[in-house]
């Protein structure tokens, strides 16, 4: 075997490690792109912007349009409308992935002020950033995930000197307020940043007390008055009390129908990387030679407890990790050294071996620079997961009215169809909707089977026939493969007619409208397109059938739109007599 020796890496391949680190965090957080309520955000902030008003009722909806609108993530909405305008959706996912590693850089920066080398902290993002992958997309939690990693700096910078002196720096803790006014006007998890933050606090002042007792009461009430400002943060917004009410309401009620709300068991992919960040704390904190900050762990423990229950809440656990468990990782590293004498020295490269590393390190980049950019060029609406072709089919046709969709797909609908069709129901779920409107639509989507489901106790028994008179609709449109009783149910109602159909979406009108020859809204059946074939390809963003690019949410883009449809319509019926 070749003589060993411990020897210091040379910076190139420091930077080509760092550099492929770099890139294979990248494409973790790269990889979802498009998420069903995307739609429904940008155009939320589009109407916003639109009208010059915060809309205070449900909209887009026809089911309950006088319903109050708590709308918890208004800051959010804004800026992926204004993003829209200026960088359209492809310039929001490079956005996405660059936030990501600009808190991937912050969570290195924190680990080397703690004296761990910057390649050991680099490499214990990776594991983090599988914990963030699944959770990493252009939504609501976005903001929710930056904004605790903002108050996780905060936090280190206000306790740097806690361990040498017990000193605070309180400059620190009083700019968590006007971060989590922000962050409530952002997005619901403010209320596990409020809880953690309150945690923190109150954790580090039992701490003081046990050290200072009554010296520490200064310091003590200096942490009640942020944590009270902290508490009071939550009511500045444009509903005062009435938001922090309704999430206490909301978040008492289970919600089996959300699979981010199901236990971290029933998550399939994101167990691996939950089980990878528990057992690297476990042994982080067992084996290394840091002192432990029991207050980070207690926390860091807390919040693993929450993702256990639900999973959405790995994404918290790990950026948790990424700011506490560096150092810990760094000194486990060096317990496996000292087990395996092995691992901490390299053999003395000669230019050959060096020559042939640097090619291996460039195919390597290449390849995950080739994968990154590929996830970026065929960004779009994959016409096989969204119904863009029944959409076009809609806007060939002039089909318009009050659809009942299936949940996925509504913010899509409400926004490529807008303003001459609206639904029944969407992701906004109860922040607009009351919970007999939500239960009747389930009870379409999943019929009989109760195994995910939470119902209300004055929606009465499961009826699928209850939502399609609720409101009078006129369409309904269905996913053929992931709601299969709804799509049974309305193949067999003698009051509903397929008007198109492909192997992922059906649509169907009501009979009376559609199928009678004497409405002005009757469709031939020669003109109804129904095929078993899957529909293939990736439509350019936003997968409207009408409109494309930059301002394809803008309202008045949406009406233009809908007039020259119009217009083309009653050019088309006067040279062909026999189409509607």
């Amino acid at each position: 075997m070749p003589k060993t020796t411990e020897i210091s890496v040379p910076n190139w391949l420091k930077y080509g490690i760092l550099g492929l680190l770099t890139l294979v965090a990248a494409n973790l957080l790269a990889w979802r792109s498009i998420e069903p309520d995307l739609w429904g955000h940008i155009q939320y902030g589009a109407d916003w912007i639109h009208a010059g008003a915060m809309p205070t009722t449900a909209s887009h909806t026809y089911s309950t349009p006088d319903h109050p609108w708590v709308n918890h993530e208004n800051l959010f909405e804004l800026a992926v409308a204004v993003g829209q305008r200026m960088v359209d959706g492809l310039g929001l996912m490079i956005f996405k992935c660059i936030s990501g590693l600009w808190l991937l850089g912050m969570m290195v920066r924190t680990a080397a002020r703690k004296g761990v080398p910057v390649m050991a902290a680099a490499v214990a993002m990776i594991p983090v950033a599988s914990g963030l992958a699944e959770f990493w997309l252009m939504r609501p939690q976005l903001f929710s995930f930056l904004f605790c990693g903002l108050m996780l700096v905060a936090l280190d910078r206000a306790f740097r000197d806690w361990d040498a002196a017990k000193t605070v720096r309180f400059q620190w803790l009083w700019l968590c307020i006007p971060l989590m006014v922000a962050w409530t006007n952002a997005h619901g998890g403010f209320a596990a940043g409020l809880c953690i933050f309150i945690a923190v606090l109150g954790l580090r002042g039992m701490e003081l007390w046990w050290h200072q007792r009554q010296q520490a009461t200064g310091t003590l009430m200096q942490f009640a008055a942020i944590g009270m400002a902290a508490i009071l943060s939550v009511l500045v917004n444009p509903y005062g009390y009435e938001l922090p009410y309704w999430m206490l309401v909301s978040l008492s009620q289970p919600r089996p129908e959300v699979s981010e709300w199901a236990n971290i068991l029933d998550g399939g992919g994101v167990l691996f990387p939950f089980l990878l960040l528990s057992v690297l704390s476990i042994l982080g904190i067992c084996l290394t030679r840091f002192k432990r900050d029991w207050v980070q762990i207690t926390v860091l423990a807390l919040i693993a407890v929450q993702a256990v229950g639900h999973l959405r809440h790995l994404a918290f656990f790990a950026i948790a990790f990424g700011f506490w468990m560096p150092q810990h990782i760094w000194a486990l590293w060096h317990r496996l050294v000292e087990w395996r004498p092995t691992l901490g020295v390299h053999e003395a490269l000669t230019g050959r071996a060096a020559r042939l590393i640097g090619i291996e390190l460039a195919l390597v980049a290449a390849g995950l620079v080739g994968l990154l950019s590929y996830t970026f060029a065929t960004f779009g609406v994959d016409r096989s997961k969204y119904p863009v072709s029944a959409f076009e089919f809609m806007e060939h046709e002039n089909i318009q009215g009050r659809l009942v969709v299936t949940f996925d797909w509504a913010q899509y609908a409400l926004a490529a169809l807008a303003p001459d069709t609206t639904v029944g129901f969407d992701g906004r779920y109860d922040t607009c909707y009351p919970q007999t409107v939500v239960d009747m639509n389930f009870d379409l989507l999943f019929g009989a089977d109760m195994s995910r489901r939470y119902r209300g106790p004055n929606s009465g028994p499961v009826d699928s026939n209850r939502v399609l008179e609720f409101g009078n609709p006129t369409l309904v449109l269905m996913d053929c493969i992931a709601d299969v009783p709804a799509v049974r149910h309305l193949d067999g109602h003698p009051n509903w007619v397929p008007l198109y159909r492909d192997a992922r979406a059906a649509l169907w009108g009501r009979r009376s409208i559609f199928d009678d020859p004497a409405s002005p809204e009757y469709l031939a059946p020669e003109r109804r397109c129904i095929s078993d074939r899957m529909p293939e390809g990736i439509a350019a963003w936003p997968g409207f059938p009408n409109r494309s690019g930059r301002g394809a949410f803008s309202p008045d883009v949406a009406a233009r739109a809908s007039r020259e449809r119009e217009h083309r319509t009653q050019v088309t019926a006067l040279d062909d007599p026999n189409r509607r």
